[in-house]
């Protein structure tokens, strides 16, 4: 019988790969960000979020869970305007 696989944690998200999705944002925002440990995935659905169509001209709450909810949170409130629709 062989053994069971273990699962590993995906790893958490560096500030040069926060970097690389969000882009040049002040340090304390991505070490904000880096403190809840979030993975690459979990950045970029925050993100991508953050500056979607659906959320810019409807104004809709985002749908992310966990950690991507816990980075859209922090790059909202640091940036309200980030995106906002050119009416």
């Amino acid at each position: 019988m062989s053994a069971p696989l273990a699962r590993t944690a995906p790893e958490a998200a560096t500030a040069n790969d926060i970097r690389m999705i969000i882009g040049p944002f002040e340090d304390d925002v991505v070490m904000k960000i880096m403190g809840i440990k979030p993975t690459v995935d979990d950045v970029s659905r925050a993100y991508s979020w953050l500056r979607s169509d659906e959320h810019l001209q409807r104004h809709l709450t985002h749908n992310l869970i966990a950690r991507a909810a816990d980075v859209f949170e922090i790059l909202a409130a640091e940036y309200p305007d980030l995106g906002d629709p050119v009416l």
